[in-house]
């Protein structure tokens, strides 16, 4: 009986995989342009400086700021801000600095100690208070990161590490919780193909805090994760076949 299914398993498996072997040159369409995207995601330049995204970066709670000033050099040093959203300055002041941008905070610091907001300057030094979540074809696990201001999509995944081999470029959303607003969850797509590959910037969206970001997979991926071990050495090497005269075609004038 035990016998019999398994080899009834093995024939399913095996009726599975002569199924999807026709299915080879569609899966390697397109191999052109996903191989460009995930070969210069990493090398272009940010849209905007990672000083100015983070400028408009808002503190919350725990992050932790590191604060300079000129001539206060007994408040030089690195605050949490706590529960109540502020900060300890010691025996000056206790600035409430939580949903502030840090030119705001600054201001605080300088109207509480008594010195010109120019002599003030500081940094999140730790980005605890907010973050992101990433899903499917990128780089590591998927996981949650920190918000580190208005970024836009290429920027995250260019500061994650970037997309897999297995990403669909054209299959990328970023869904938008609308946290404490009365407003459904927004999903906005990305084309990051058209973004580094044809230089269109309209799908490149800036990040907001809690945003979840999804990386799709191409089909041959899907593909491939559902292929038994046994049989991923005869699917490479069919497909292997067709990616190089899909290639070669490419490479005809």
């Amino acid at each position: 009986m035990k016998t019999g299914l398994r080899w009834s398993s093995w024939k399913a498996r095996t009726a599975c995989l002569l199924v999807l072997l026709p299915l080879l040159p569609h899966l390697t369409g397109c191999v052109k342009d996903r191989h460009f995207v995930e070969k210069n995601l990493l090398a272009q330049p940010p849209a905007q400086g990672n000083d100015e995204v983070a400028q408009h970066y808002r503190v919350g709670c725990p992050d932790v700021l590191e604060v300079e000033v000129a001539s206060r050099p007994e408040l030089n040093g690195r605050y949490v801000v706590g529960p109540d959203g502020r900060i300890d300055l010691i025996d000056y002041a206790r600035p409430r600095v939580e949903g502030r941008t840090l030119a705001q905070v600054a201001e605080l610091i300088a109207v509480d100690v008594g010195v010109n907001p120019a002599d003030v300057s500081m940094r999140v030094r730790e980005y605890r208070g907010q973050y992101l979540l990433l899903f499917g074809e990128v780089i590591g696990h998927q996981r949650s990161v920190s918000y580190q201001g208005p970024e836009t999509v290429l920027d995250l995944l260019r500061r994650v590490g970037g997309i897999t081999a297995g990403a669909e470029p054209t299959d990328v959303y970023v869904v938008r919780p609308h946290l404490g607003e009365s407003q459904r969850p927004e999903v906005i797509h990305v084309d990051l193909n058209a973004i580094v590959v044809k230089n269109d910037p309209r799908t490149n969206v800036r990040l907001l805090p809690f945003d979840q970001i999804f990386v799709g997979a191409t089909r041959r991926a899907q593909i491939e994760r559902a292929i038994p071990p046994v049989f991923l050495g005869v699917y490479h090497t069919f497909a292997g076949v067709k990616a190089s005269q899909t290639n070669d075609k490419l490479s005809q004038p």
